[in-house]
């Protein structure tokens, strides 16, 4: 692996698809739409809109921010900016219109490229409310007091608004002779790439931002895929996300694979594509699957095309990774735990890691990151087997959070050492695997209890099907257990029955002292469960006394 990866040094996005365009000129890449395109068709379209850029007035290191679902112009938007070394600054198509207003404005924009309707959300409605004074203006002359930097706003498949230039428009807008290759040999590796904001869900989201070395980190992925020129991954987790960048189109730039788009997660449509475009690698939470393993059309869908496929986010037991396995005709599912602020996987299974140490999402390091396990306490390096706060050095850290020294300040050591505010262990074998979040711990009677481990443990039971649990305050203890719960269907699990499941089975004080049962949870956009929401129901639940103690 890492001798391809050392072919990646010094090198930019930009030149990373020049290369697959010469390698792999006739391979498909963008897939999955009604205009399919190669590796070479492609690479000139994306110079034609690096081009345009240029004409703009774009420059070395201006923010383009991006508002646009999984497309083939969100990929070549993206390729184009890499190439004439601007930085990409995606916004989530879920938000609504404060969420988008606060991204719009931190993102520092000079060029904003966005469409006008998805999912019944109006984006030109939200934009106006946003910046009123922007239909008197004159398309890519803009001068808003919502957004002082912001200069053009172009529309993407539909007409554009007062104010607005539309594609067509822009495409007409051409560099001079040499400009191109000019602004493409200025650009360095350890320029910025992309500012990716984190989801919130503690709070206002911070823009993670990276530099084009992190395409090594999303080629790894891909080889741990075994990932190889002329394979198909499944492009549907969103783009603004970094699984859905460095997971599946950054891996499928440089190692030559087609990119099988899509616009929104759909089950059934999914299993449509992976049957008609022979996907044989893609990756998701265990949602994802769950989804396309439980749909009545995968009994009429051919997926015999799927090699390997990635699992994040929480384990699964090991009968349920194995119906995925049977279920799918996956060859291998192979686990991985990361964050926005490391580029994606930290941890990657190897492609012979056994089930048993899949499912618990166990897994060596991915790559040349050093980690190690450190007393939230004393911040001294913990043993083999003891828990403590994962901490990560290289490469793959973010640069910092865009316009936040304080926040940088607060997760990167003066000695490059990210603190993840993940807990976890090593083992013996060198595997991390994860057992809590330190924002989620609480404690009990003195003692630190970590709600994933209480969460696996609700998970050993056959009529849950999934659980979060977090800590509340209790007058004797300092804090308890109170555990959401969703059973399966069918089920008549009552809270003593849950109780009955944990005691004797894991520490008293991890024991859960209420019991909620609730059909889903509130998530992000991305599918995140959205554990600060669901503590303070827990609370408020509590204080009002509208939950009982079950122990």
């Amino acid at each position: 692996m890492e001798d391809f990866i050392r072919k990646l040094q010094g090198v930019t996005l930009g030149e990373a698809l020049r290369r697959s365009a010469r390698e792999h000129a006739d391979l498909p890449f963008i897939m999955g739409t009604e205009q399919p395109m190669t590796f070479a068709a492609f690479d000139r379209w994306v110079d034609r809109i690096a081009g345009s850029l240029l004409a703009l007035g774009v420059r070395h290191g201006d923010h383009v921010a991006i508002w646009l679902a999984n497309s083939p112009h969100w990929v070549a938007v993206f390729c184009a900016c890499a190439r004439i070394g601007a930085v990409l600054v995606p916004i989530n198509t879920r938000y609504k219109t404060e969420e988008a207003s606060y991204i719009l404005e931190r993102s520092d924009a000079r060029v904003l490229v966005m469409t006008h309707q998805l999912w019944k959300i109006d984006y030109y409605d939200m934009l106006n409310r946003i910046a009123p004074d922007l239909a008197g203006q004159t398309p890519g002359a803009l001068s808003l007091e919502a957004f002082p930097l912001l200069r053009t706003i172009i529309s993407v498949g539909a007409d554009a608004a007062p104010g607005m230039m539309n594609w067509h428009d822009f495409m007409r807008h051409e560099a001079g002779p040499g400009d191109l290759a000019e602004a493409e040999h200025q650009v360095r590796d350890t320029d910025r790439l992309f500012i990716c904001f984190t989801s919130g869900t503690t709070g206002k989201p911070k823009g993670a931002m990276h530099s084009h070395r992190s395409i090594k980190q999303g080629t790894r992925v891909g080889m741990a895929l075994h990932t190889e020129a002329g394979d198909r991954m499944l492009g549907h987790m969103p783009f603004y996300h970094v699984a859905g960048t460095y997971m599946a189109l950054v891996p499928a730039i440089t190692l030559g694979a087609g990119l099988v788009l899509m616009q929104e997660w759909n089950a059934d449509h999914a299993l449509e594509l992976i049957e008609s475009e022979k996907v044989t690698i893609f990756g998701g939470i265990p949602t994802h699957f769950h989804d396309l393993a439980e749909r009545p059309a995968l009994a009429r869908r051919d997926t015999s095309s799927l090699k390997s496929a990635w699992i994040g986010g929480s384990p699964v037991m090991k009968a349920t990774f194995e119906h995925y396995l049977k279920s799918l005709r996956l060859q291998k599912l192979l686990s991985t735990y990361g964050m926005t602020e490391n580029t994606i996987s930290t941890t990657f299974n190897a492609w012979d890691d056994p089930i048993e140490i899949c499912c618990q999402n166990k897994a060596p390091l991915l790559g040349v990151c050093e980690v190690k396990i450190v007393d939230t306490e004393t911040l001294q390096e913990k043993s083999i087997e003891e828990d403590g706060e994962i901490w990560c050095r290289g490469e793959t850290v973010m640069l910092g959070y865009y316009k936040d020294p304080e926040a940088t300040r607060q997760a990167i050591t003066s000695e490059g050492w990210l603190r993840t505010g993940d807990i976890g262990r090593f083992d013996a074998d060198g595997f991390l695997s994860i057992t809590g979040r330190l924002k989620d711990m609480f404690k009990t009677g003195g003692t630190n209890a970590y709600p994933v481990e209480i969460e696996q443990h609700l998970a050993r039971h056959g009529a849950i099907a999934q659980s979060v649990v977090v800590g509340v305050p209790d007058e004797r203890l300092d804090e308890v257990g109170f555990a959401f719960v969703q059973v399966r269907e069918n089920s008549n699990l009552t809270a003593a029955d849950i109780i009955a499941h944990c005691k004797g089975q894991i520490a008293d004080y991890k024991v859960p002292h209420y019991v909620h049962f609730s059909p889903d949870f509130p998530r992000t956009s991305t599918g995140k469960i959205m554990r600060a929401e669901l503590a303070r129901q827990a609370r408020e639940e509590v204080a009002a006394g509208l939950v009982r103690k079950v122990r």
